[in-house]
């Protein structure tokens, strides 16, 4: 059996920053990580930070993989091959619906040669349930959780750490944080507990197993589908120009609505020897994040990426316009 990981978080969390730790950790154990990432539009941007650390990338872009984009995800499962010291993790977009993800990893029969899903909740400890109407889904992707890691952490005072840590401590089995190098270890001891064992169905007949993680039985779903309330998230991508200065991206950017809960993109920079480089923002007031890269691999143009509920979409292209151009 192979040991399937799922990591969780709301749009901008940390989750693939979390990943980049991660990787290098399970190759220096012996362990070929397989991540699958989904997100909104172009997944292949997230997928760039990670070139490099896995050979194995496989991007879904479009809706969440609990729903609208769940066949590919289950046919890219499908067409896994299993070999020993192998592991497969999938980062899920920022409003994925935990719960019926989990059920639908731990209930599709085609599966049945991974490991129950163990859930990685990144939890950003600027914003924890400070999301007004979002606030529930971010519950909810805590409450379903295996393992939690806060994010951010070191920007916060002590006093809000510990109301935090409170908080999540009615919902999550696990009190601890697991840092990446934690993870990394149980998923090698996994590993090595799961040689051998070729279904689940085998794995559950087993008297005495290690408990290194615990199954989530499926949920009621209490808080339903949030991603397809009226508070509906929905993502657009533009193009844009092949070299733009700092100055300009970054003004486009702080121009952006409210309703813009993320951006991200690949862009170069003229004014910065022409690199390439991936950004992201999140949320209004915070500063945009540069990460520098070579050229793009899966990504063979300079675009960015706007995610959010209600998002004015021709506002914003008439701003890069006039902007960037």
């Amino acid at each position: 059996m192979t040991p399937l990981i799922i990591i969780v978080g709301f749009l901008g969390s940390g989750k693939t920053t979390y990943l980049k730790k991660l990787l290098p950790l399970l190759s220096n154990l012996g362990i070929e990580p397989h991540v699958i990432i989904n997100d909104y539009e172009n997944a292949s941007i997230d997928a760039e930070l990670l070139a490099g650390l896995t050979k194995n990338i496989v991007p879904i872009s479009g809706s969440c993989v609990c729903c609208g984009s769940r066949d590919q995800l289950l046919d890219s499962l499908k067409e896994f091959t299993h070999t020993p010291a192998r592991a497969v993790i999938i980062e899920t977009n920022g409003t994925t619906d935990s719960d019926e993800l989990i059920e639908l990893l731990t209930m599709a029969p085609t599966l049945e040669q991974f490991s129950p899903p163990i859930q990685v909740s990144v939890i950003d400890g600027k914003r924890w349930q400070k999301r007004l109407w979002h606030n529930s889904l971010e519950l909810e992707q805590a409450k379903t959780a295996n393992h939690l890691f806060i994010s951010r952490a070191e920007e916060i005072d002590a006093a809000r750490l510990g109301k935090m840590e409170t908080s999540l401590r009615k919902y999550a089995l696990f009190q601890a944080r697991t840092e990446p190098g934690q993870l990394a270890a149980i998923i090698g001891r996994l590993s090595a507990d799961l040689a051998g064992i070729s279904r689940r169905k085998e794995l559950a007949e087993i008297r005495n197993p290690t408990p290194i993680y615990r199954v989530v039985s499926p949920q009621s779903h209490s808080f339903g589908h949030h991603h397809h309330s009226d508070r509906h998230f929905a993502s657009f991508q533009i193009n844009l120009p092949e070299g733009v200065q700092k100055a300009s991206l970054l003004q486009f950017l702080g121009q952006l609505p409210d309703s813009v809960i993320r951006a991200k993109g690949i862009v170069r920079l003229t004014d910065s020897n022409n690199q390439y480089f991936v950004f992201q923002k999140v949320d209004r007031f915070e500063n945009v994040q540069f990460f520098p890269m070579g050229r793009p691999q899966a990504q063979d143009s300079s675009v960015a990426i706007f995610i959010g509920p209600a998002i004015p979409e021709e506002e914003v292209r008439a701003s890069a316009v006039k902007l960037l151009s």
